[in-house]
């Protein structure tokens, strides 16, 4: 009865951990799965090297390393600043919030649009680029929203 008991709990545990990781942001889940992973492959590297198995704990414990270096922004695979980042000149520079312009541009509304206009350029965009449908993407979503967001805003601030 006791391993019966002890594996409906394990199953319960990992369905737990299962619904709560699918709730997580993408960039939360990549960082949550890189610490795993790396603090795993890491774990698995010092225990091959210690066993004697220097030729295949080596790789693994410097995969590890590598993952870990990614999520700490220090080394690894992308971890650092591209090439194009540390010119200064072909990298662009970090953009804050889009402006009242650049999302009538995105929404493609005129200037003299107004409150319902914008709600319905930005309903037939997410109809056309929703991560669901063969066009679209979370990206370009994003965007859309942030657009309408931004002329919702200057909406408001005009008397």
């Amino acid at each position: 009865m006791t391993p019966f008991l002890t594996g409906v709990l394990l199953l319960a545990a990992f369905l737990g951990a299962a619904w709560w990781f699918s709730r997580q942001k993408s960039a939360d889940a990549t960082r949550m799965v890189r610490y795993l992973l790396g603090g795993g492959a890491l774990l698995a590297g010092a225990v091959l090297c210690l066993r004697g198995a220097i030729v295949l704990g080596g790789p693994i414990g410097l995969f590890g390393l590598g993952l870990l270096g990614v999520n700490l922004g220090g080394f690894g695979m992308g971890g650092g600043r591209s090439r194009q980042q540390s010119g200064g000149q072909s990298a662009p520079p970090p953009q804050g919030r889009m402006s009242v312009a650049q999302a009538r541009e995105i929404l493609g509304v005129p200037e003299d649009a107004d409150l319902e206009a914008v709600q319905r350029a930005h309903r037939q965009l997410m109809k056309k680029l929703h991560p669901d449908t063969q066009d679209g993407s979370a990206a370009l979503a994003r965007q859309v929203h942030e657009a309408r967001d931004v002329l919702l805003e200057h909406f408001k601030r005009q008397p």
